[in-house]
């Protein structure tokens, strides 16, 4: 369970980050390289999506009453156990965690190629969620 006006809004934010990233991470690997705004603004408005995933996921497991977890990445693997995610998409949201982290500890670190080739299945597995998590809310 998780509250409808919670997931809306986080929802609806969490999509418009993610229609940001994905247009400007589209661009090639040797542009994002040279082009630091677009390399960086695409990659702030993925983490600022990673991050409205990972905040209804802890809404999630809070409103169900499920123990919390240790680690932000494992939220993800809460809310499997409990069988309202598969595993597979844990698996996927624990590395998106991860990318997410990377940006968090500096853009000087970034790999213009490491991102633009994560960034697409982190995407589609942010709008997966997002997706179940709108199924959920609806049923409240």
């Amino acid at each position: 369970m998780i509250r409808a006006d919670v997931a809306t809004k986080k929802i609806a934010r969490a999509t418009a980050w993610l229609d940001s990233a994905a247009a400007l991470l589209a661009h090639p690997a040797s542009e994002l390289r040279v082009a630091d705004t677009t390399r960086d603004l695409g990659a702030f408005h993925f983490f600022l999506a990673v991050q409205e995933a990972i905040d209804l996921a802890a809404h999630w497991v809070a409103d169900a009453g499920w123990t919390p977890p240790d680690d932000i990445g494992s939220t993800f693997d809460v809310l499997a156990a409990h069988g309202v995610i598969t595993g597979d998409l844990a698996d996927t949201m624990r590395t998106v965690v991860r990318v997410r982290n990377r940006i968090a500890h500096g853009y000087a670190s970034i790999d213009a190629e490491r991102l633009h080739d994560e960034a697409p299945a982190g995407i589609a597995a942010i709008r997966t969620f997002l997706v179940l998590v709108a199924g959920q809310a609806a049923k409240e």
